[in-house]
C-alpha cells in the first residue's frame, strides 16, 4: 500500500508522505500524519498532526478515531526526525489546506481570537 503522494502546503513546496495501512505502527514514528478523505479531484484533508515518535502516545490513536468521524479513510505518513522542520510541516500544510479538524493549540487560538477584529477598526 505504499502510494507515494504529495502535498504542497502554503509555502508552495511539496512534503513527500507515503499511504499507510490505519493498523500498522505508524503512531510510534516520527514525523508527520495526514488523515484524509477520497474527493473528487484528490484527497481532503481531514486532520494534519506532528509525531513525536514517542512508543505508548496515545493521541495519534484518538486523533485519527476524531478524522475517521468527519469521514477520513486514509493515513498518509511523512517520517522526519529533526522537530523544528516536523513542526515547520505541519505549519506549512495546516495553513495551505484548511484541514476539518484543528490541532488542539489551534483551536485555542481560534477561541481566543475576537470575531469582529477588522470592525473595529
Amino acid at each position: 500500500m505504499n502510494i507515494s503522494v504529495s502535498f504542497r502546503g502554503r509555502s508552495g513546496k511539496a512534503w513527500d508522505f507515503q499511504r499507510v495501512p490505519k493498523d500498522a505502527a505508524w503512531a510510534r514514528s516520527p514525523g508527520a500524519v495526514i488523515f484524509a478523505a477520497p474527493d473528487s479531484y484528490g484527497w481532503r484533508i481531514i486532520r494534519v498532526m506532528e509525531l513525536t515518535g514517542r512508543p505508548h502516545d496515545l493521541q495519534p490513536i484518538w486523533a485519527l478515531a476524531e478524522a475517521e468521524r468527519y469521514g477520513a479513510s486514509a493515513v498518509f505518513l511523512a517520517l522526519e526526525f529533526d522537530a523544528r522542520e516536523r513542526k515547520c510541516m505541519v505549519a506549512d500544510i495546516e495553513e495551505g489546506f484548511s484541514p476539518v479538524c484543528l490541532n488542539p493549540r489551534d483551536a485555542q487560538d481560534v477561541q481566543a481570537a475576537p470575531v469582529a477584529e477588522d470592525l473595529a477598526a
